[in-house]
């Protein structure tokens, strides 16, 4: 991915409140507590991460399980392999 988009998406992720990730998880059948969106925003926008890195992604969904809801972290899974890929 050309570097210039990679900033790009880390900044919108910078910019983001946990109840735009509660709005965005509504809109893809996800219900998500605050203090989940609160640590998922933590450890998006504190990690080091690539999109062309599928083994850092791979991390961040690993890392992402440990503080959301196993129905949650599902339906993570699934929206990662959709627009991301297989991890």
């Amino acid at each position: 991915m050309n570097h210039f988009k990679e900033q790009w998406i880390k900044y919108k992720l910078s910019e983001l409140h946990p109840n735009d990730l509660i709005h965005y998880g509504k809109l893809y059948g996800i219900t998500v507590s605050y203090e989940e969106a609160a640590k998922l925003l933590e450890l998006v926008q504190t990690s080091s991460w690539s999109i062309d890195d599928k083994q850092s992604l791979h991390n961040l969904l690993e890392k992402a399980e440990k503080i959301v809801a196993p129905q949650t972290y599902a339906l993570m899974q699934e929206l990662f392999n959709h627009f991301i890929g297989d991890l």
